[in-house]
């Protein structure tokens, strides 16, 4: 009996083992292929299928003839490569090269930061070998550096490294090559995942962009969706890239067929992005703005609280008070009243209107819509007439975190272009907003939060929200992050956006001791920001029912902590 049972147990561990085999063959062999030798193969499995653009003077078209080679570096130092393919191929053919730096003896398993590698100059004489053997003076090539860097897997080395460090590698790479193949263009090659901006090299090192439809590197997340309709999925991944003044190609991948991107799908999207082009997908978003922060922050910061127990709003330093209305609380009055009282209190006001239940206080599930097509007019009406009559200043952020793939509010993780449209119908309510009225834009500052910016024109400033919990199950309050992680994070992921930034929602749980310790390292973070202008604490237990079977962390502090935070901030 024994025997059969250890005899089960050891073929079922085969079972396990052939199967992640299967599943990981190709990532494997990726692996010894690049650990062995440096390596050229037809790239069949992502053909170039199309090219689209956001500059309304280039066509949107289907790719002619087009040939794709992947170029594996596993050999830093010996270039044994040998291609007469290439040789064969007709010079007016446009021929793109994926180029990928993986390194010797497997480092891909080992967590070695490959992009550091490049930096340091590692890659240097095969890169140098790459352009001067194998392409030499050659048109038409497109050179494609360590594609899909933004999926968060760790199906490439060079991913789940960051931005910066990728950037710094994908400059260095195009640096050599401007020295030996200047003809070449770089492509930047992102799957088109959220997240993809933070990843850009910048203008002047980038030719030209491409996105993969359902890439391989996304197949294993449950994140995110994999089941998309190639329309929706192919405009979503252009959206992503709607701030480059560069051509687009868009390639294939063995999750769809080749024919599915055809001439009817490429004038579908076309006549969106044209559809839409005054203002989504408008040539401002070409321009990168420069941020003079040394005029930003003309006065005090502006120490706000939500505090509905008010234990700390009658504190001297307070000079903003934050409150939440949605239809609901305008309809019955109970806004109305609060914001009153705010005023008495000779406070300015954060208001963030969510805008999820309607006046009978039932959820509305299309409410983004229903909010630009008027059906709730009366209720912003209302709303307007409440924060215009006050000479105090009035920060309107409306439909906040728009940008988490939850459904805790309706109009999260739904279609960006609807949330632009319905932010903007929001803030463009209103003929003429008298200067005490400052419009902002709250995404939560997660991954992809650029996705869903409206635009210059309707934002005052951009809010961001700071957490010391990184995941909902941490409930050690040791484990959380510093608030210069977290604002470093975020503040890197909203770098294009040139608005002062009011930090509408920040706290921190734990014992009072640690609380303090916490706040004063945010102190000297904020201190050292000019282009943040105020701070906002929420004095309070966050709402139950968003934190499932655990407590919900309480982010109250003592006025002692709090009069803490402020000494260290005006140091």
């Amino acid at each position: 009996m024994k025997k059969k049972i250890l005899y089960l147990l050891v073929l079922g561990g085969l079972f396990l083992v052939a199967g992640y085999l299967f599943k990981y063959s190709d990532f494997i062999h990726r692996l010894i292929k690049s650990g062995i030798s440096n390596a050229i193969e037809v790239n069949r499995s992502e053909p170039v299928l199309a090219k689209f653009s956001f500059n309304p003077e280039v066509t949107d078209q289907l790719s002619g003839p087009f040939f794709h080679y992947t170029v594996r570096l596993g050999d830093e130092k010996k270039w044994d490569v040998e291609s007469d393919d290439l040789a064969r191929i007709n010079d007016s053919i446009p021929l793109m090269i994926t180029v990928e730096t993986w390194g010797q003896n497997m480092k891909a398993l080992s967590g070695d930061n490959l992009n550091e590698k490049v930096v340091k100059g590692k890659f240097d004489a095969v890169i140098k070998q790459l352009c001067t053997q194998l392409i030499g003076p050659r048109p038409n090539v497109y050179l494609r550096f360590n594609p899909e860097m933004e999926v968060p897997v760790s199906r490439y080395p060079w991913q789940q490294h960051g931005g910066s460090d990728y950037i710094g590698a994908f400059r260095h790479f195009v640096d050599l090559c401007r020295i030996y193949v200047p003809q070449a263009k770089q492509v930047w090659g992102p799957a088109g995942y959220p997240g993809t901006m933070e990843f850009y090299p910048g203008d002047d090192y980038v030719d030209a962009a491409s996105v993969t439809i359902k890439s391989t590197s996304e197949m294993a997340l449950k994140v995110y969706p994999s089941d998309y309709p190639i329309a929706y999925d192919l405009m979503r991944r252009l959206h992503r890239l709607r701030f480059l003044n560069k051509p687009i190609f868009v390639l294939g991948s063995q999750q769809i067929s080749t024919d599915s991107v055809n001439s009817q799908l490429i004038s579908q999207i076309s006549r969106q992005i044209r559809k839409e082009s005054d203002v989504v997908y408008s040539p401002a978003n070409f321009k990168r703005l420069s941020l003079k922060t040394e005029v930003i922050r003309q006065k005090k910061i502006e120490i706000g609280l939500y505090d509905p127990q008010a234990l700390l709003i009658a504190e001297k330093p307070v000079s903003v008070e934050h409150l939440f209305a949605d239809f609901g609380n305008l309809a019955d009055g109970t806004f109305q009243k609060s914001f009153s009282g705010v005023v008495e209190r000779g406070h300015d006001v954060i208001v963030t209107f969510e805008p999820f239940r309607n006046p009978n206080g039932e959820n509305d599930l299309n409410v983004l819509q229903n909010v630009t097509d008027g059906k709730y007019d009366r209720e912003i009406s209302r709303l307007y007439s409440i924060i215009r009559n006050t000479s105090r200043i009035v920060y309107l952020r409306y439909a906040h975190e728009m940008e988490i793939p939850i459904s805790r509010y309706p109009w999260q993780s739904q279609d960006p272009v609807s949330y632009i449209k319905s932010f903007r119908y929001f803030m463009n309510f209103s003929d003429s907003l008298p200067s005490t009225i400052r419009r902002v834009w709250g995404p939560a500052g997660d991954r992809g939060s650029i996705e869903w910016w409206p635009g210059s024109d309707v934002v005052d400033y951009v809010s961001i929200a700071i957490y010391g919990l990184p995941d909902k199950n941490i409930t050690d309050p040791e484990k959380q992050e510093t608030f210069a992680t977290i604002f470093n994070r975020k503040y890197w992921r909203l770098r294009y956006i040139d608005k002062p930034i009011f930090i509408t929602e920040f706290g921190v749980k734990g014992p009072e001791e640690y609380q303090t310790k916490w706040l004063e390292a945010a102190a000297q973070v904020i201190r050292k920001n000019p282009q943040i202008v105020g701070v906002n604490y929420f004095n309070m237990s966050d709402t139950p029912k968003a934190w499932g079977e655990i407590k919900p962390p309480d982010w109250s502090i003592s006025r002692k902590s709090f009069y803490r935070f402020l000494e260290m901030l005006a140091e």
